[in-house]
């Protein structure tokens, strides 16, 4: 069919115009088209760039809901993740104005998120995120699940028509990928500062944090804990290897379980154990009781071993420091000492070395303390 007057495409066919305007909206269609899966395209190259680009899951998290603000603008993401990747977690632009967002759209600018740890699949109260309350209903959720996850980005309808399931597929599996690789990391990172035996942390781990806090220009008092096993050798000896290691695994939990979070505890090394105390409140007095609290508590331990009931004793020494000393000084060599003296006094007791202090005022000095009495050295 022939057509008279403007066209928008026109071909010559032996001398007349052919006029076939459905041509031309064809063309931009597919143009439309190509032009979408080229910026999806773009948009998961972004994307397997961003959440690979960290070992960390949690950094991990963060980039993935980066990203996906900057290609879908979502008012909310929710993602349920493993524990050890961040758990239930909400993400939320901190942009305000629609300026904002053309600028996110047009400049592919990383937005600052706002984010909240979720418990029950629940918001915390008082969470204030930019589409205000009741949102949710009115808008449409985009889902991503992966291998252990599930994201729900809440956004426009026509953001959401951005997502087929070619892209939803690709960004799984990329997200998979990237987390499968952080918490693998993750893992044998986390055997390089454990114990074996006790899971708890290692001797180069202690020394480390130990350095650390020695070295700041204003130290925090410090105390460290040095605990032995008496006559370990005997278990061994009488009931075998595998009876030293339970009492080792069964002594290490108990530490756990009876310390703070916010203290160190490691395996020493063969049958001794470190706690390693450090807060701007604590005091000679507290690392004193908490050293004889937990001697109780392990001596308390009932172990059984080819029908015989043991009972076993730890001695303790203590090495505490203000902060400031007036001679540098190890603190594990201060509690060794202590604990010498512990083993030298007769076991089953915590003996105590105090640093003086770098203006001279020595407080508590060295003693030894067990659950008979108690004596001093100047």
């Amino acid at each position: 069919m022939f057509m008279d007057g403007g066209c928008d495409t026109c071909y010559e066919n032996s001398g007349y115009a052919v006029s076939l305007p459905w041509f031309g909206e064809a063309r931009q269609e597919r143009e439309s088209l190509m032009q979408k899966k080229m910026a999806g395209l773009a948009f998961l190259a972004s994307f397997a760039r961003g959440v690979g680009a960290s070992l960390d899951p949690r950094e991990v998290v963060l980039a993935a809901a980066k990203q996906l603000q900057n290609f879908f603008h979502y008012d909310l993401a929710v993602f349920t993740l493993p524990a050890d990747c961040g758990g239930c977690t909400a993400f939320s632009p901190l942009r305000k104005t629609a300026q904002a967002k053309a600028l996110l759209m047009t400049g592919g600018v990383s937005p600052e998120l706002k984010s909240w740890e979720m418990k029950d699949g629940r918001l915390p109260a008082g969470a204030v995120f930019r589409g205000g309350k009741g949102f949710i209903n009115k808008q449409s959720a985009v889902e991503i699940s992966g291998d252990g996850f599930m994201i729900s980005l809440f956004c426009a309808a026509d953001d959401s028509a951005e997502a087929t399931p070619e892209l939803l597929t690709a960004l799984a599996e990329n997200l998979t990928a990237a987390l499968g690789n952080a918490r693998e990391h993750e893992k044998v990172k986390e055997l390089s500062l454990r114990d074996a035996l006790t899971g708890l942390y290692n001797r180069r781990v202690l020394e480390e944090i130990l350095s650390v806090e020695e070295s700041r220009r204003n130290p925090a008092p410090l105390a460290v804990l040095l605990i032995d096993v008496d006559d370990f050798k005997a278990i061994n000896d009488n009931f075998g290897h595998p009876a030293g290691d339970r009492v080792l695994t069964v002594l290490g939990r108990l530490l756990q379980e009876n310390c703070r979070r916010e203290n160190i505890v490691a395996r020493y090394g063969g049958e001794e154990f470190a706690v390693l105390m450090t807060n701007a409140g604590l005091t000679a007095t507290a690392a004193l009781q908490t050293a004889e609290r937990l001697r109780k508590v392990l001596g308390a331990q009932d172990f059984a071993f080819s029908g015989r009931k043991i009972k076993l004793t730890v001695s303790i020494g203590v090495a505490f420091s203000t902060g400031k000393m007036a001679v540098e000084e190890k603190m594990l060599e201060m509690a060794d000492r202590a604990l010498y003296r512990s083993k030298r006094s007769g076991k089953n007791r915590v003996s105590f070395n105090e640093a003086v202090p770098a203006d001279g005022m020595s407080g508590k000095g060295c003693g030894v303390v067990d659950n008979r009495a108690a004596s001093r050295c100047g």
